[in-house]
């Protein structure tokens, strides 16, 4: 059966998608050895051989840098922003993992097949402000490069930690596979889930958290 669900968002949402683009974009720093060259003039011309060597230009790294920095996943041909059925997923699996069995639905293993989701529509078509912070830069062993932090920022919308944007709702459609006399126990461990997990990224500080406004069966569904 289908279920719509209506989920409201306080304090915001995260998208930062991994597309291909950044994909390509590491890899293209790695092998050119462009973080391992310090002069910045001696950077630009190890980039520029390198991608002369694959046949590739200045504008089509930049053009990469572009896509590879688009902040959230929007419904095709529009710019309403999604949030996508493999966040749902993941945060439907982090729940069974981490739940108690009392509210659980199904195993880890099995959250995908009982329960599956549409993407999210949030309405949002801009982000609502820039979330900033300092973070350690670690290698990918998790050992600390330097003693400096490093700047990261992150688009979301939401009302954000200042209150400077505006509360939303997502909307979407679970598929159930379960009887109607689970219903009940399916939107508690989704509470539950949009409580103490969340959704999108930076989940552990809070973000992408939400709570359960609509839950009902469609009609004729089953």
């Amino acid at each position: 059966m289908d279920i719509r669900v209506v989920a409201h968002f306080e304090k915001g949402y995260i998208g930062h998608p991994y597309w291909p683009a950044r994909e390509k974009l590491i890899n293209i720093q790695k092998e050119s050895g462009v973080n391992r060259v310090r002069s910045e003039q001696r950077r630009e011309k190890a980039l520029r051989d390198y991608l002369s060597s694959k046949g590739l230009s200045m504008d089509d790294y930049t053009a990469l840098e572009t896509q590879a920095d688009i902040p959230f996943y929007t419904v095709n041909g529009t710019r309403e922003i999604m949030i996508p059925a493999h966040h749902v997923h993941g945060c439907l699996a982090n729940a069974a993992d981490l739940c108690s069995a009392s509210i659980r639905i199904a195993r880890t293993e099995q959250i995908r097949t009982v329960v599956s989701s549409s993407d999210w529509l949030t309405g949002k078509t801009e982000p609502d402000g820039i979330w900033e912070r300092f973070v350690v830069v670690k290698s990918g062993s998790g050992q600390s490069l330097s003693n400096q932090r490093a700047l990261r920022t992150n688009p979301y919308i939401g009302v954000g930690e200042k209150g400077e944007g505006v509360a939303f709702d997502a909307t979407g459609l679970l598929h159930f596979i379960g009887d109607k006399e689970q219903l009940p126990k399916l939107r508690e461990f989704l509470a539950w889930a949009g409580r103490e997990v969340g959704l999108g990224a930076a989940r552990k500080l809070g973000w992408g958290r939400f709570e359960i406004k609509t839950f009902e069966p469609v009609k004729g569904s089953a």
